[in-house]
């Protein structure tokens, strides 16, 4: 029971994931535009920010399904 509950965390960390970076992705049309406003640009960090964590936490979790690792 315990494994079921991990992996519904898991998958709903993945999904949260996968939506953070396509709202990253719409973070950059005010520059395409040429939109200029400051909350754009705290827009745009707080992506970068948040996708550099993606980032981490997908490294992390590929490195633990590497073959001979025992974390």
């Amino acid at each position: 029971m315990a494994e079921h509950g991990k992996e519904s965390s898991d998958r709903r960390a993945r999904a949260a994931e996968d939506i953070f970076t396509l709202v990253s992705i719409l973070t950059l049309w005010p520059v395409i535009l040429r939109w200029h406003h400051p909350a754009f640009q705290y827009a745009l960090y707080a992506a970068l920010v948040g996708l550099l964590a993606i980032l981490v936490r997908r490294i992390r979790r590929f490195a633990r399904t590497l073959p001979g690792r025992d974390g």
